[in-house]
């Protein structure tokens, strides 16, 4: 059973690479992180721009602070995962985690700052109106959508796909709080050692 399950997890890695080497050869996909432009505010309310995260790796998604479920898995998913790349004695501290907010009605700096707060990672908050956040969304292709409940209670339909650039800019890949663990370790291992 576990030569099995191990003889699963290598033809899934060598799938990915492969699938990874042919992606870039064909010069197809997403655009650079610089080829993607936003002028939004963080957690502290100082305005950010796309060109102020250049030259660090990056790892991007968008979310909001009431959400459910997906948000706060993918927070934890990534501290947890860059605990275990450190334990291979990768430096992670560069990584630069953002977390552009879909809900510009309720995620004011001081919201994203208490929520960010709870997670052990450190997370770069992103808000701002409605027109800036879609412009946003628009430029990395995610995707969001308002739904209010009979009952009144607003939640968010959004992508929720963490997007990896490398210090280049370079789109690299994505992770998802529910791909299997190793992969997601492995992808932010390649991402901090490029």
């Amino acid at each position: 059973m576990a030569a099995a399950f191990l003889g699963f997890v290598l033809l899934a890695a060598a799938v990915f690479v492969l699938s990874e080497r042919q992606a870039a050869k064909m010069n197809v996909g997403f655009p650079a992180f610089a080829d993607s432009p936003f002028t939004l505010r963080d957690q502290s309310g100082a305005e950010r721009t796309n060109t102020d995260f250049a030259g660090a790796p990056i790892a991007l998604f968008f979310g909001y602070t009431y959400c459910p479920d997906v948000c706060p898995m993918t927070l934890s998913m990534l501290a947890n995962n860059l605990d275990d790349v450190s334990e291979r004695g990768i430096d992670t501290s560069a990584l630069q985690i953002l977390f552009v907010t879909v809900d510009d009605e309720r995620d004011t700096p001081d919201q994203l700052a208490a929520y960010l707060s709870l997670f052990d990672v450190p997370v770069t908050g992103l808000t701002g109106d409605a027109a800036a956040l879609k412009a946003a969304r628009g430029a990395f292709g995610a995707y969001a959508k308002r739904v209010e409940g009979e009952d009144g209670l607003v939640l968010w339909d959004h992508s929720s796909a963490v997007f990896l650039y490398e210090a280049n800019g370079k789109f690299t890949g994505t992770l998802t709080f529910d791909e299997p663990v190793e992969f997601s370790i492995e992808k932010l291992a390649r991402l901090l050692t490029r």
